[in-house]
């Protein structure tokens, strides 16, 4: 019953995104044109709640400018800012499998016994090292390749205005369509935004990003990568790094 009342609550607060009646601020993105709520895009963003509190053409006009961003990213951060989700939709991951833990009376010594789904199954190359193995065939995602890139974006935007909570869940959303897109042209293009666009103390889709190369070394071979290695010295750092943790070397 008490979440029936919060679906409720996340229901109004949504549709008021497009109720201009009580609206007292206005997002312009390029020839784009929002109609906000103050105490709602304040409550959301350090960043829009300074330039509101303090003098300035914000709070003064009641105009916020986000022009030098792109158009398609700002509406999905609005939605974002409303919804607490952005398109395309997150569904919910399947569970993850670890050779330690029982799955429906499974352990990998069983080999050959399924584990998480009809068509996996852990065989004796598994070494007993599966940790949080999720089936990319299982995990339903909307969309297409180009959503790893708009992840990337998403997330230079929450770092840029200090967006509460969009930052987790663009790592989740990022790591969901690594699972489907990992051997992709998109995954090297939104690394590289990734990596370009976010302070080296941010470490939130980098790591991802040295996890999925270290799970595919085989993408080492694309230039795309190599490019993106040969630029980034974190990137190799953190390959290196992932690698002696999976070999126990780290302890």
């Amino acid at each position: 019953m008490v979440d029936d009342y919060r679906q409720q609550l996340l229901a109004d607060i949504k549709s008021s995104r497009n109720d201009t009646l009580f609206s007292d601020l206005i997002i312009t993105c390029g020839t784009n044109s929002y109609n906000v709520h103050r105490v709602v895009v304040a409550s959301r963003s350090v960043v829009f709640r300074k330039a509101l509190e303090f003098p300035g053409k914000e709070s003064e006009q009641g105009i916020i400018d986000l022009s030098d961003n792109d158009p398609a990213i700002v509406d999905l951060l609005l939605q974002y800012i409303y919804e607490a989700e952005y398109d395309p939709i997150l569904a919910a991951p399947p569970a993850g499998h670890s050779c330690s833990q029982y799955i429906n009376g499974h352990v990998c010594g069983d080999y050959g016994e399924r584990c998480i789904c009809d068509h996996h199954t852990c065989g004796e190359d598994c070494n007993y090292n599966c940790e949080d193995f999720v089936c990319s065939d299982c995990v339903e995602l909307k969309g297409d390749s180009s959503q790893l890139l708009t992840h990337a974006k998403m997330f230079e935007m929450a770092d840029k205005y200090v967006v509460s909570g969009l930052k987790q869940l663009c790592i989740e959303k990022y790591k969901q369509a690594c699972l489907k897109f990992w051997d992709d042209s998109k995954f090297a293009e939104s690394a590289y935004h990734a990596y370009s666009t976010t302070p080296t103390r941010e470490k939130g889709l980098r790591n991802v990003v040295c996890k999925v190369i270290s799970q595919h070394m085989s993408l080492l071979k694309k230039p795309e990568v190599e490019d993106l290695m040969n630029e980034f010295n974190g990137l190799a750092f953190g390959l290196l790094f992932e690698k002696a943790e999976q070999a126990g070397w780290c302890k």
